[in-house]
């Protein structure tokens, strides 16, 4: 996020969205629950509130508590119970077991200096027979000059996923807008499942 740009403008401009399709293919992909998810950086909690209504227990964090306090008053009071909700960055947040870890355009904004420590516990969240999904940064996005922002090799990428059944890795390059403005983005889509 740059310096004029808050992540409550980021989120203004975002209200509308549809659930990402990357979270609806992996919800189609598992059986009856019930099952758990975490959403990390979940934000507002458009896609929180997908997997709630899908019938799933959520474990959703985020390091803005505005983030936090929209998705709460985007919840109706009858799917409250199944929501876990706390703030915190992603390095220091303490990661439960879940059937699916969702990381919807929020892991790049792990720090590289802590992507040793918070990877691992990505990966070592996901239950066996789970699954995770998100997006990588690849190397060639604008962002990826930025020294908070991880991001990755196509190769570099894929290997974060050994050991696991990757479902889809899909490269994604092209010129478009973020919030702030313009942007080359980069991106691979993942779903990958821990053999069970």
């Amino acid at each position: 996020m740059s310096d004029e740009l808050t992540w409550a403008d980021y989120y203004d401009e975002n209200e509308d969205r549809e659930p990402r399709e990357l979270l609806l293919e992996a919800l189609s992909r598992f059986g009856s629950g019930p099952h758990d998810a975490v959403d990390l950086g979940c934000g507002s909690g458009i896609d929180t509130l997908a997997i709630l209504e899908r019938g799933w227990r959520v474990f959703a964090t985020d390091a803005e508590a505005e983030g936090i306090r929209r998705l709460r008053s985007r919840v109706p009071a009858e799917l409250t119970p199944a929501l876990t909700t706390t703030v915190a960055r992603m390095e220091e947040v303490e990661l439960p077991e879940a059937d699916l870890i969702w990381a919807g355009f929020s892991l790049f904004f792990c720090p590289p200096g802590r992507w040793s420590e918070v990877w691992p516990k990505v990966r070592a969240a996901v239950r066996p027979g789970g699954r995770f999904g998100g997006q990588i940064l690849g190397e060639r996005d604008t962002w990826a000059s930025d020294q908070e922002i991880s991001s990755f090799s196509r190769d570099d990428g894929r290997a974060l996923f050994d050991g696991f059944e990757i479902e889809r890795f899909e490269e994604e390059e092209e010129d478009g807008e973020a919030c702030s403005g313009p942007k080359h983005w980069h991106l691979f889509h993942v779903l990958a499942r821990r053999p069970p």
